[in-house]
Protein backbone atom coordinates (compact mmCIF):
# COMPACT_ATOMS: atom_id res chain seq x y z
CA UNK A 1 0.00 0.00 0.00
CA UNK A 2 2.82 2.40 0.83
CA UNK A 3 6.56 2.36 0.37
CA UNK A 4 7.12 2.88 4.08
CA UNK A 5 4.92 -0.14 4.90
CA UNK A 6 6.83 -2.22 2.33
CA UNK A 7 10.10 -1.12 3.93
CA UNK A 8 8.76 -2.16 7.35
CA UNK A 9 7.75 -5.53 5.91
CA UNK A 10 11.24 -5.92 4.45
CA UNK A 11 12.79 -5.31 7.87
CA UNK A 12 10.52 -8.00 9.37
CA UNK A 13 11.48 -10.49 6.64
CA UNK A 14 15.18 -9.74 7.02
CA UNK A 15 15.04 -10.14 10.80
CA UNK A 16 13.19 -13.45 10.50
CA UNK A 17 15.61 -14.68 7.84
CA UNK A 18 18.41 -14.02 10.33
CA UNK A 19 16.68 -16.07 13.03
CA UNK A 20 14.39 -13.62 14.83
CA UNK A 21 10.73 -14.30 15.41
CA UNK A 22 9.16 -10.95 14.56
CA UNK A 23 5.59 -10.39 13.47
CA UNK A 24 4.32 -7.40 11.54
CA UNK A 25 2.00 -5.15 13.51
CA UNK A 26 -0.21 -2.98 11.32
CA UNK A 27 -2.10 -1.42 14.23
CA UNK A 28 -1.82 2.39 14.12
CA UNK A 29 0.38 2.61 11.00
CA UNK A 30 0.91 6.31 10.28
CA UNK A 31 -0.59 7.48 7.01
CA UNK A 32 0.67 10.47 5.08
CA UNK A 33 -0.42 12.26 1.93
CA UNK A 34 2.53 14.31 0.68
CA UNK A 35 0.51 17.27 -0.49
CA UNK A 36 0.79 20.94 0.37
CA UNK A 37 0.01 21.06 3.22
CA UNK A 38 0.71 17.45 4.19
CA UNK A 39 -2.11 15.30 5.58
CA UNK A 40 -1.15 12.74 8.23
CA UNK A 41 -3.00 10.44 10.61
CA UNK A 42 -2.38 7.52 12.91
CA UNK A 43 -4.58 5.32 15.06
CA UNK A 44 -8.34 5.62 15.21
CA UNK A 45 -10.74 8.39 14.30
CA UNK A 46 -13.57 9.26 16.67
CA UNK A 47 -15.94 7.44 14.30
CA UNK A 48 -13.82 4.27 14.54
CA UNK A 49 -13.25 4.41 18.30
CA UNK A 50 -16.87 4.83 19.47
CA UNK A 51 -18.16 1.55 17.95
CA UNK A 52 -15.35 -0.22 19.81
CA UNK A 53 -17.00 0.89 23.04
CA UNK A 54 -14.61 3.70 23.87
CA UNK A 55 -15.73 6.81 25.69
CA UNK A 56 -13.61 9.24 23.72
CA UNK A 57 -12.42 12.77 24.26
CA UNK A 58 -11.50 14.70 21.15
CA UNK A 59 -9.90 18.02 20.39
CA UNK A 60 -9.15 19.86 17.16
CA UNK A 61 -6.92 22.94 17.02
CA UNK A 62 -6.08 25.56 14.45
CA UNK A 63 -2.33 25.63 14.90
CA UNK A 64 -1.70 29.29 14.05
CA UNK A 65 -4.14 30.27 16.84
CA UNK A 66 -2.47 28.22 19.58
CA UNK A 67 1.21 28.34 18.69
CA UNK A 68 3.81 31.01 18.69
CA UNK A 69 5.02 31.24 15.11
CA UNK A 70 6.62 27.83 14.55
CA UNK A 71 10.22 27.89 13.46
CA UNK A 72 9.87 26.58 9.93
CA UNK A 73 10.56 27.78 6.46
CA UNK A 74 6.91 28.91 6.22
CA UNK A 75 6.32 32.62 6.63
CA UNK A 76 2.60 32.16 7.33
CA UNK A 77 2.14 28.96 9.38
CA UNK A 78 -1.11 27.12 8.76
CA UNK A 79 -2.73 23.89 9.70
CA UNK A 80 -4.88 21.87 12.05
CA UNK A 81 -4.23 19.10 14.54
CA UNK A 82 -6.68 16.71 16.18
CA UNK A 83 -6.44 14.06 18.89
CA UNK A 84 -8.68 11.21 20.01
CA UNK A 85 -8.22 9.79 23.53
CA UNK A 86 -9.81 6.92 25.42
CA UNK A 87 -11.11 8.48 28.65
CA UNK A 88 -11.29 5.23 30.61
CA UNK A 89 -7.75 4.04 29.84
CA UNK A 90 -6.39 7.61 29.61
CA UNK A 91 -4.55 6.80 26.40
CA UNK A 92 -4.16 8.53 23.08
CA UNK A 93 -5.83 6.34 20.43
CA UNK A 94 -5.75 8.57 17.36
CA UNK A 95 -4.28 11.71 15.87
CA UNK A 96 -4.42 13.63 12.62
CA UNK A 97 -2.84 16.74 11.19
CA UNK A 98 -3.14 18.85 8.08
CA UNK A 99 -0.13 21.13 8.15
CA UNK A 100 3.39 21.77 7.02
CA UNK A 101 5.63 18.76 7.70
CA UNK A 102 2.76 16.81 9.32
CA UNK A 103 4.35 13.64 7.93
CA UNK A 104 7.38 14.33 10.10
CA UNK A 105 5.69 15.13 13.40
CA UNK A 106 2.81 12.59 13.27
CA UNK A 107 5.37 10.09 14.56
CA UNK A 108 5.17 11.59 18.06
CA UNK A 109 1.52 10.58 18.21
CA UNK A 110 2.24 7.22 16.54
CA UNK A 111 4.81 6.30 19.19
CA UNK A 112 2.49 7.40 22.00
CA UNK A 113 -0.31 5.22 20.60
CA UNK A 114 1.89 2.22 19.77
CA UNK A 115 3.53 2.15 23.20
CA UNK A 116 0.31 2.97 25.11
CA UNK A 117 2.02 5.93 26.74
CA UNK A 118 -0.24 7.24 29.53
CA UNK A 119 -1.66 10.71 28.92
CA UNK A 120 -0.07 11.82 32.19
CA UNK A 121 3.36 10.94 30.83
CA UNK A 122 2.65 12.80 27.60
CA UNK A 123 1.50 15.86 29.53
CA UNK A 124 4.71 15.72 31.55
CA UNK A 125 6.89 15.66 28.41
CA UNK A 126 9.04 18.47 27.07
CA UNK A 127 8.06 19.69 23.60
CA UNK A 128 10.34 21.92 21.56
CA UNK A 129 9.08 25.48 21.39
CA UNK A 130 8.18 27.12 19.08
CA UNK A 131 7.56 24.23 16.71
CA UNK A 132 4.55 22.50 15.20
CA UNK A 133 5.17 19.66 17.67
CA UNK A 134 4.20 22.03 20.47
CA UNK A 135 0.67 21.61 19.08
CA UNK A 136 0.51 18.13 20.62
CA UNK A 137 1.00 19.55 24.10
CA UNK A 138 -1.56 22.29 23.45
CA UNK A 139 -4.05 19.67 22.24
CA UNK A 140 -3.35 17.26 25.12
CA UNK A 141 -3.98 20.06 27.61
CA UNK A 142 -7.33 20.82 25.97
CA UNK A 143 -8.65 17.22 26.00
CA UNK A 144 -11.75 16.98 28.19
CA UNK A 145 -10.79 14.05 30.39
Amino acid sequence: MSTYVARYQGRIVAANTLGSDRRADYHDVPRVVFSDPEIAATGLSEEQARPQGMDVATVALELPKVLARPVTYEKEPRGNLGLVADRERRLLVGAWAVATLAGEWIHQAFLAIKTCAPLGALLDSVFQFPTFSQGYLEALEKLDL
